[in-house]
């Protein structure tokens, strides 16, 4: 999973890990190509993938330096640390679980490089990518070393990394120019997204001092077995004008629960995405398969992208407030922890950091030479005419190289004060806490960040699944304030959670809720207006819950929080 991206029989969810009709951002979107595994080919897991298969080639099937293979710590001899000490065969047959023993036909440069050519390219290997090649088995110091570098040099291409004929033009592309120092203040924006659909109406209760519709009484009576009980609940007073004075919180939220008080969080009820209003006697005739309303990935890419009527195709609402600041002039960053969004693809570059291993180092074995100019001239610019596929992989390669230099460099710089829980959540906001605090040394003025959590599709079981993941998001939520205040930050940070839609207020025969429309998300920063509910808790009837009009609250965040 850390390095791949793919465990055997642990996919992230239902729908394996990743979507049939996924198009990355660049040239496979423009052509309306589909590109299924790009959606977890993030600068990760390209050099994490890399690095594993330049560990077989190296050792053998072990964990040496990014290695697939089971742990090394107890083997002996232990993983080499300088050339003397390289495995010999005997050696890999003895420790490691399998290893290359490929013999070539071939015994000089050309003719290696030609046969793997034919093997691993299908003779696709284009001129300029074969004399790189060649040079590089030349200055090996043995044959053995030879075909080594070979076979690792050639796995990095495109032409093995797709099946596209690949047609190369002269010079280099265009690397990143080094910023002037920021001269504007610093803020960030943290989009938490809850997938799977979180069922947020056991997250924000009717309490009491309400309309006869949308009492505790009748939030109890048709949520029945997955009601959250009365005891349970942390009381707020809604301040606006709600259905409720007073709500009720749940009590696995307690330090959300706190911040609203604070006035350092809000709620926005009734949050979802339509066309225009909608009920029960129109929505299937007049939106019917422009607004798939109960898909999780149709509501996901609709939900990131705000653009239901396609205005601005290809693009999410993150990636476009990063193309608007940058336009008037702000060093701005789009950073993803939580893999491939369409939140933010736009114009600018998307940075990809794993929130537990960060980005590695291409080619990690200490006595290996590096190998990053070979690799970039091996992705080199192409031509019009040369294979998409093959140019999305040289691409995402040049920026996996150019974030791994940038962000690894920036991260040793400075370390975190806080403990934050070891939890899919709490990792990413550590490592979003960790990028806020290198952003002098990024010399960036706005940051955009996305982070996800998982598992909140139940339509089993809600009552004790929900309480263990919210009291994951507020223990992660706390450690990641307290770092922001700690930084002496806070008040130029905004946190906004979504989900890509709510969940029936009636339960299922499971102890489960099913997909419906809306649902009601927290914002939290310190100069967010907070302590009060926005938009309008909807009817907790049934037939109202699913036939609301509903209301996107991405564009709230401006009024809240100038950004």
């Amino acid at each position: 999973e850390n390095s791949l991206g793919q465990e055997a029989h642990a996919a992230p969810s239902v729908f394996s890990y990743f979507l049939p009709d996924f198009t990355p951002s660049g040239p496979l979107y423009s052509a309306s190509l589909y590109s299924p595994e790009s959606q977890i080919l993030t600068s990760p897991k390209v050099l994490s993938t890399l690095n594993g298969m330049f560990s077989f080639l190296e050792f053998g099937l072990v964990d040496c330096y990014g290695g697939f293979g089971p742990s090394a710590q107890f083997m002996s001899p232990s993983c080499p640390m300088t050339s003397s000490g390289r495995w010999i065969n005997k050696v890999k047959k003895k420790i490691a679980y399998g290893s290359s023993m490929y013999p070539p036909v071939a015994n000089n440069a050309e003719r290696i490089v030609d046969e793997l050519d034919i093997l691993l390219t299908n003779g696709r290997l284009s001129q300029s990518s074969r004399r790189n090649l060649i040079q590089a088995v030349q200055k090996s110091n043995n044959f053995y070393h030879g075909l080594r570098n070979a076979q690792k040099l050639i796995i990095t291409t495109p032409e093995y990394q797709s099946t596209s004929v690949v047609r190369r033009r002269l010079g280099f592309r265009v690397t990143p120019s080094d910023l002037p120092p920021p001269t504007k203040k610093y803020r960030a924006l943290v989009h938490i997204m809850l997938n799977g659909g979180a069922d947020s109406f056991n997250i924000v209760v009717p309490h009491s001092r309400c309309t006869r519709t949308t009492s505790y009484a009748q939030y109890s009576n048709i949520r029945g077995v997955v009601a959250i009980p009365k005891e349970k609940l942390n009381v707020i007073n809604a301040i606006n004008v709600q259905p409720c004075a007073r709500y009720g919180v749940n009590d696995a939220l307690p330090y959300l629960y706190q911040l609203y008080n604070e006035k350092d969080a809000l709620f926005v009820a009734g949050v979802g995405t339509l066309t225009e209003p909608t009920d029960q006697s129109n929505w299937q005739k007049n939106h019917f398969g422009i607004v798939q309303l109960f898909a999780h990935n149709k509501q996901q890419t609709d939900s990131e992208q705000v653009d239901i009527f396609q205005e601005y195709p290809g693009t999410g609402i993150g990636g476009r407030i990063v193309s608007a600041l940058q336009k008037i002039g702000y060093e701005t960053s789009a950073l993803s922890v939580g893999g491939v969004s369409e939140f933010l693809i736009g114009d600018a570059a998307i940075a990809f950091l794993d929130p537990s291993m960060g980005i590695q180092k291409l080619h990690p074995i200490p006595y290996g030479r590096d190998i990053t100019d070979i690799v970039l001239n091996l992705n080199g610019p192409t031509e019009p005419i040369s294979g998409l596929f093959g140019e999305s992989w040289a691409r995402q390669i040049h920026q996996a190289l150019s974030d791994s230099a940038k962000y690894n460099a920036a991260l040793d710089s400075v370390e975190l004060q806080t403990k934050f829980p070891d939890t899919y959540l709490g990792n990413q906001l550590r490592a979003i806490a960790h990028l806020i605090k290198t952003r002098e040394i990024r010399k960036v003025e706005r940051d955009l960040f996305y982070a996800t959590s998982e598992g909140w599709d139940m339509h089993a079981k809600v009552g004790n699944g929900l309480i263990q993941l919210l009291g994951e998001v507020d223990m992660a939520l706390k450690s990641f304030v307290t770092e922001m205040k700690d930084q002496n930050i806070w008040n130029d940070v905004l946190i906004f959670q979504a989900s890509e839609f709510g969940r029936t207020t009636t339960p299922n025969t499971s102890g489960g809720t099913d997909h419906a429309w809306s649902g009601n998300y927290f914002l939290a920063g310190g100069l967010v207006k907070g302590g009060q509910i926005l938009g309008k808790y909807p009817d907790i009837s049934e037939v109202n819950i699913l036939f609301s009009i509903l209301t996107v609250f991405y564009t709230l965040s401006c009024k809240i929080l100038p950004f």
